[in-house]
Formats: C-alpha cells, sequence, structure tokens
C-alpha cells in the first residue's frame, strides 16, 4: 500500500516547508532588508550591462511594501503545505482541486509565456529588438525593468507547476519522496532568485553574493521543478511504455534542445520558456484529459 493509498500526509514536509518558510522569514528580515532598500538602490547596483535602470526592486519611494512583500512571500511558502495536504494526500481532492490546479495551469502558462516577450533595454541601451529577445533578454533580465512582474512570474510558475505535478501524482496513484523533496527544494529556490536582481552579463561574477544567489536559485528551480515530472513519466513508462514513453521522450528532449538553443543562440526568456510551457502541456494533458489512460480493448 502507498503512502497515497493511506491518505496520511507524513509530517516531515510539513516540517521542511515550515522551516523553509522561517528560514526564508529570516534571511529577508535580518539580513536582505538594508541590501533591498539601500545598496540595491545605488547607481552602481542599478547599472547593469552599461544601462542604468530607475527601480531594479520596485520599491524606491516605497519602503513600506517590502515588510508586505516579506509576509506575502512567507504565506505563498507555507501554502505549499496546503497543496501537498489538500492535493496529494485528501481523501477526495473534489473538483475545486481540479479546477484549482486547471486555472493555475492556464494562468501560469498564459503569464509566463507573456511575461517572455515584455520589452527590456539591450546592450546599447535601447528597447530590445525580438531578435534580442531571442538572443539575449533573459526573465532576470526583463525582471529589472518589471521587478513585481518577476516576483509574480517566480511566485505563480512554482506554486502552478508544484500544484499541477502533485495532482497528477493523486491521479494515477503515484508516490516519489525524492520527487517530492526536489520539487519543494525547486519551489521554494525561486524565491532567491526573485530577491537578488540580475546581474547581467558584463558583471557576472560568481563571487558576488547577488550574482551566485541569483544563479543558484535559477538553477535549482529548473532542475528541481523539473525532476518530478521526469520521475513520474520514467517510471510510468518503464511500466506502461506507450504515450507515457511518448511524453519522456518529448519533455527531455526539449530540455536537450533548450540546452542547445542556449549555447548556439543566446539565453533567453523566450528559450528559457520552452520547458515550462512544455511542462504545463504535458501536465495539462496528463491531469485533464484522457491522452494518457489506457484505452481497454474491445471485447
Amino acid at each position: 500500500m502507498s503512502e497515497i493509498e493511506k491518505r496520511q500526509m507524513p509530517k516531515a514536509y510539513a516540517i521542511m516547508w515550515i522551516v523553509i518558510a522561517a528560514a526564508y522569514g529570516i534571511w529577508m528580515t535580518f539580513f536582505m532588508r538594508n541590501i533591498v532598500l539601500e545598496r540595491y538602490e545605488t547607481v552602481s547596483e542599478r547599472t547593469v550591462d552599461g544601462y542604468t535602470y530607475t527601480d531594479i526592486t520596485g520599491m524606491m519611494g516605497r519602503h513600506w511594501l517590502y515588510p508586505v512583500w516579506v509576509i506575502l512571500s512567507v504565506a505563498a511558502l507555507l501554502l505549499f503545505i496546503v497543496y501537498l495536504k489538500k492535493i496529494l494526500y485528501a481523501d477526495n481532492p473534489g473538483r475545486f482541486a481540479k479546477y484549482f490546479c486547471l486555472a493555475g495551469a492556464v494562468a501560469g502558462c498564459v503569464f509566463v509565456v507573456w511575461y517572455g516577450f515584455l520589452s527590456a533595454p539591450n546592450k546599447q541601451g535601447e528597447l530590445a529588438s525580438f531578435s534580442d529577445k531571442i538572443k539575449y533578454i533573459t526573465a532576470s533580465m526583463i525582471g529589472l525593468m518589471h521587478p513585481w512582474l518577476f516576483r509574480v512570474w517566480g511566485l505563480l510558475a512554482s506554486a502552478t507547476v508544484f500544484s499541477n505535478t502533485m495532482y497528477c501524482y493523486r491521479k494515477y496513484d503515484f508516490n516519489s519522496r525524492v520527487g517530492i523533496i526536489m520539487g519543494s527544494i525547486g519551489s521554494a529556490a525561486i524565491f532567491l532568485t526573485v530577491n537578488c536582481p540580475s546581474m547581467g552579463d558584463d558583471d557576472k561574477d560568481f563571487s558576488i553574493p547577488r550574482c551566485s544567489v541569483h544563479w543558484a536559485g535559477a538553477l535549482l528551480f529548473a532542475v528541481c521543478c523539473a525532476a518530478p515530472l521526469v520521475i513520474f513519466l520514467f517510471n510510468k513508462a518503464r511500466k506502461e511504455k506507450g504515450r507515457f514513453l511518448f511524453g519522456l521522450i518529448f519533455f527531455v528532449s526539449l530540455l536537450l534542445v533548450m540546452l542547445v538553443l542556449l549555447v548556439t543562440v543566446g539565453k533567453s526568456a523566450i528559450i528559457e520558456n520552452i520547458p515550462m510551457v512544455a511542462a504545463y502541456i504535458l501536465l495539462f494533458l496528463l491531469n485533464f484529459t484522457g491522452f494518457f489512460e489506457k484505452k481497454e480493448a474491445k471485447a
């Protein structure tokens, strides 16, 4: 009997998320406050790749927004306990969980795609052309001009991918401690990235905390949020093959295509969105259609 069949969420998961939320709250309250409200407002910190942004935190002249953001983001982290309890481990998730995840998948995918096409300055200090957006303008670079939208991007993407992955696990009666823990780590990691603005290309230096934390959070988010879906597809493909094998090949191939494009074309939000959009499409097909369901043989 699997843990999902027992329908009781291990307390360790709740404790894990409480510890994550507490550590984040302490970090933001006692370490990041002066950095965000003072250091990130200086001209030197706002100058990235030769262009000086007006406000990379979205809080200049509105410092009261900082405690509001800290409270909201801590609450967003604690909601992951609810996602686990009410979606994965609920006796009967019901229609609310289904429509909540469906709305999240659609809203998340639409927002991520729309955000990836927003304007940002290129290396010449002009608004980027479409070609620049493909080759150079990353999600975090857009965040320098649209810091609050970048925060929404991080919160929405992590919440919707995680909740839909847990709904997928619940629907197919699948469980993976490694998948849940990795998904949790990845979802929490993006909160580091959205609080440490991009350093751009010219001044990239991993000995600088701002740069190292930004990149560490982004890489952990990408790898650890994809892992639960890969683990699920691999296990289902190994046992049932068929369309699960197709889904696994499709998703892993797109991850490889993204890596090739990042090396050959450049890093950009549009290219970075490829695996995220693929994840949303797969989760939509898994959760809300019969595409992956076995068809009964006719007598």
